[in-house]
């Protein structure tokens, strides 16, 4: 039995018959609904933020694509050996 999951401590909380006991279950049982919720939207948060880098690394590599590469004479050296 894994007692730190929410729906565990449910199961376990309705088995309580000492009202103060119920109520600590009850407190435990939310801070665990809490820390779950928690985990969920931060799981959601990196994923925005790995669809978000994603984009940009895209946009990056297709603004390289479209570069156009010209080749201008800037100088010529010349040398002779004796």
């Amino acid at each position: 039995m894994h007692l730190n999951h929410p729906k565990t401590r449910k199961t376990e909380a309705h088995k309580i018959l000492n009202l103060e006991q119920k109520v600590k279950a009850q407190r435990i049982i939310k801070d665990l609904e809490k820390k779950l919720a928690e985990k969920r939207y931060n799981q959601y948060q990196n994923e925005d933020d790995i669809e978000h880098r994603k984009d940009s690394l895209l946009d990056e590599v297709e603004k390289r694509l479209k570069q156009k590469t010209s080749e201008n004479e800037l100088f010529t050296i010349r040398w002779k050996i004796n």
